[in-house]
């Protein structure tokens, strides 16, 4: 009797520990076999730009902040996204609807590194306010930098190479300067634009780099002056996204940009269309879109 007794717990006991067992092989599969994902978010800013990278190991960074107006609701995009801090901030350029959105921003959250072009601000600030607090704000932070082509940033997986301009800088205009960057993870790649207009694109695309890419956020918002045929060669992006406002005073996005991008046959997404919009990446270059509907 007492052994029957006995050899029913040991049976009871092995089978909870081959149970516990099987459960944490499978816990662990899981776990290994699901890869880590990549966040591109482009924020409906209205006028302007603004780009959140959320890295699989954590780390964030943002690429342009907004306007004067909105950049409020940056911040409030990210608390919503439970960011508390910022790794980086970049300005690709330093129109207000890219750099508006610094002033709320830097004061209202935490921020690491701050980076632009190094553009030279000295007359711009003479005759504009905007631009002497900027350089107060953001220049005058010990941790602010100067981005160049050839710099580089790797998160983990993700590496975002900068492509444009070089230094010294190559033009007088804002937007032919702005910062280009290469977004790679795995398979996927993704070229962020800023405001680049033709002039730019024609000196990138005599450096003979390599534009191919998954997405394109297509330069000065769509604008006539900017994404010229053989850029978008170059590039022959999938996917394309514009950042723009409702009812843009500027008759932005050109109707022959969009002309030029749907007869290359590429899908294109807006913000004044559709929201925010949100690129879920896998490492194999599969990714999910979700838009935030207007």
């Amino acid at each position: 009797m007492g052994s029957s007794f006995v050899f029913a717990k040991l049976k009871t006991k092995n089978f909870k520990v081959i149970f516990l067992f099987f459960i944490s092989l499978f816990v662990s599969v899981c776990l290994f076999a699901q890869e880590p994902d990549l966040k591109i978010h482009f924020i409906d800013v209205g006028e302007g730009d603004s780009i959140l990278i959320e890295a699989p190991n954590g780390k964030t960074i943002l690429i342009d902040a907004g306007n004067l107006i909105t950049g409020f609701r940056v911040v409030e995009y990210l608390k919503e996204n439970d960011i508390q801090n910022l790794d980086y901030l970049i300005f690709t350029h330093h129109d207000a609807d890219h750099i508006g959105g610094a002033f709320p921003i830097l004061q209202m959250m935490n921020v690491g590194e701050i980076y632009d072009n190094g553009h030279n601000l000295i007359g711009a600030a003479k005759s504009s306010d905007m631009y002497r607090w900027y350089e107060e704000l953001a220049r005058q932070d010990k941790d602010y930098r100067v981005l160049k082509a050839e710099d580089t940033f790797f998160l983990g997986e993700v590496v975002l190479k900068v492509l444009w301009p070089p230094q010294p800088l190559p033009f007088s205009d804002f937007n032919a300067n702005s910062l280009v960057i290469m977004l790679e993870y795995g398979e996927f790649r993704c070229i962020l634009t800023g405001d680049l207009t033709i002039p730019g694109e024609r000196k990138l695309l005599k450096c003979n780099i390599d534009l191919k890419a998954d997405l394109l956020k297509i330069g000065h918002h769509g604008a006539e002056d900017a994404t010229s045929e053989e850029f978008l060669k170059a590039a022959s992006p999938g996917l394309a996204v514009i950042s723009v406002n409702n009812d843009n005073i500027r008759g932005y996005p050109s109707a022959n940009v969009l002309e030029r991008l749907r007869n290359a046959g590429i899908e294109i997404y807006r913000t004044d269309k559709n929201g925010d919009i949100l690129l879920t990446v896998q490492p194999n270059a599969q990714f999910k879109i979700k838009t935030g509907q207007r």
